[in-house]
């Protein structure tokens, strides 16, 4: 098979990780020849590191609204220099303009989509975003499937007029042999404290999130100088890009709750694997938008407790590895980590057990990757058995 896969960036993102993930997983499954991503914008670094690791990425450096016209036609040229099996796009954007690839691809093959996203509020949401979600509800009876990475996604996607027979929930993957558990002698958890001067017997609690008003960092930085209020040495870290230059809104909520010396600023880092262990717990403080979060298979991989909001599917990921609390209530967020807190290493250390076992039982890469296999094998099945009429096929030039 070959795979044309159609994403709005290859930024920093839960989408662009997943998507690199499984195109990496993919180039040692049996069936798959060949994958292209096409980057609707300039390619950015997770872009570039797909290219660096020889996959072929492909962009259409839509920049500007007036550019449409143009990214349109190489989007076409894309479509039938490649003549993939199948076509799937990632993010909203990125399925409408899938959409267009298959329209001009010659034999039509069959369209995938990929929604990341959960619906919570579509009024947080931006007006042109709003808009592309319209859209895409209005032409969401044409692929033969659209996978959401959450549960929560599929209903609110079906109250927004998305077709419910085309739903299909797969969730993301995780690399269960990178991100694992610290050693007996804890040598993560002791370069961890090297590395952000952290007191050995602090609780560190890590926020690994870009900054985005949907995170809500705000909630976590509360929480921890809650947490300390109830009397625990709480250091919070936060990692993520831009989390190292916070706005002055944002510096001023943490020089209110906590002390300099108890709060780290990592910004982007791609070592997470390295040090993640080493945590205590690990927050999630996202108000909306989240579908799977991929912090918190992440952090279950690698055996840590989590705190998590109620967002998305984060609820039923964690199961009996961490405490859910609802969604910008820094109390509860902060009486949760107070009570893992006052657990010690080894409670916390045995929540945290849970979460490797279950990661590689259900969210392992390779079963994940395996289950787009089987959907795009029963998409081209399907596609034989009831192909277009002639009438729907795209002319040829």
């Amino acid at each position: 098979m070959k795979i044309l896969h159609v994403i709005t960036a290859l930024n920093y993102g839960g989408a662009e990780a997943m998507l690199s993930k499984l195109v990496a997983q993919h180039r040692i499954t049996p069936g798959i020849q060949e994958t292209v991503v096409l980057s609707l914008r300039p390619p950015g670094p997770v872009g570039k590191a797909m290219i660096a690791d020889g996959i072929l990425v492909e962009s259409l450096d839509l920049r500007h609204f007036w550019q449409l016209p143009h990214a349109f036609g190489a989007l076409a040229a894309a479509a039938r220099r490649h003549q993939p099996d199948i076509v799937q796009g990632w993010m909203y954007h990125g399925n409408i303009a899938a959409t267009a690839a298959v329209s001009v691809s010659s034999g039509t093959p069959p369209l995938i989509w990929n929604v990341r996203h959960s619906l919570h509020d579509i009024g947080r949401e931006k007006l042109s975003t709003q808009a592309v979600i319209g859209l895409g509800a209005k032409l969401s009876r044409r692929p033969h499937a659209i996978i959401y990475n959450s549960s929560a996604a599929v209903g609110q996607h079906i109250e927004r007029g998305y077709d419910p027979s085309k739903a299909v929930v797969i969730a993301n993957g995780f690399d269960h042999h990178r991100f694992r558990p610290d050693d007996t002698d804890r040598t993560v958890r002791q370069r961890l404290c090297a590395l952000c001067g952290i007191s050995p017997t602090s609780i560190v609690v890590a926020l690994v999130a870009r900054r985005h008003p949907m995170k809500d960092h705000e909630t976590a930085i509360k929480a921890a100088g809650l947490a300390r209020q109830m009397g625990h040495d709480v250091h919070l870290i936060l990692a993520g890009d831009g989390t190292d230059r916070l706005p002055a809104r944002l510096l001023r909520t943490c020089e209110q709750w906590l002390p300099a010396n108890r709060l780290s600023l990592l910004g982007d880092r791609r070592d997470v694997a390295e040090w993640l262990p080493g945590c205590d717990i690990v927050l999630l403080s996202s108000a909306w938008g989240e579908g799977f979060p991929n912090i918190l298979g992440e952090a279950m991989a690698s055996g840590v407790a989590c705190v998590t909001t109620n967002v998305g599917d984060s609820s039923t990921i964690i199961g009996d590895s961490g405490i859910c609390v609802p969604i910008g209530d820094s109390t509860a967020m902060a009486t949760a980590i107070a009570e893992l807190s006052a657990m010690g290493p080894e409670g916390r250390r045995h929540i945290g057990a849970r979460g490797p076992a279950r990661v590689e039982a259900e969210y392992s890469l390779p079963v994940i990757a395996a289950r787009y296999v089987d959907l795009y094998r029963n998409a081209l099945v399907s596609s034989h058995e009831h192909p277009l009429p002639r009438q729907a096929q795209p002319c040829a030039e």
